[in-house]
């Protein structure tokens, strides 16, 4: 179902970085998503996962998205969560030949190991 959806494309606007500055000096966004995964979290919210590729390679990313009840349109908050520290608290790389499943398999557990973590809340 996802295949067929044009989710994929919709989310690449959510990505809009790699480097920071770098892509906000150019403008440019996520160039596509190769592996995309959607799951229930609970009855009033939902997570989007993947690797998308990022200006100069892939990068695993999750999106999850809460609402106060199950027919809302518009949400509580939104957690955005995208690219892997290493070990020594650096942007982790995987280049652009890597299997994205393999990158999916490895994303981050904990948020301290994520290298972008935003929660995004609506104006009060």
């Amino acid at each position: 179902m996802i295949a067929d959806s044009d989710l994929a494309s919709l989310l690449e606007y959510w990505m809009p970085f790699s480097d920071i500055d770098y892509t906000r000096k150019l403008g440019t966004w996520c160039d596509g998503i190769p592996l995309l995964q959607v799951a229930d979290l609970r009855r009033t919210a939902f997570i989007v996962t993947g690797v998308g590729y990022f200006p100069h390679e892939y990068s695993p990313f999750e999106l999850e998205f809460h609402f106060a009840n199950r027919r809302d349109l518009v949400t509580t908050k939104i957690l955005l969560r995208w690219g892997m520290l290493d070990g020594r608290g650096h942007l982790r790389t995987f280049g652009t030949s890597k299997d994205p499943r393999t990158i999916y398999s490895q994303r981050p557990q904990d948020v301290q190991r994520w290298a972008v973590a935003v929660e995004l809340t609506p104006q009060a």
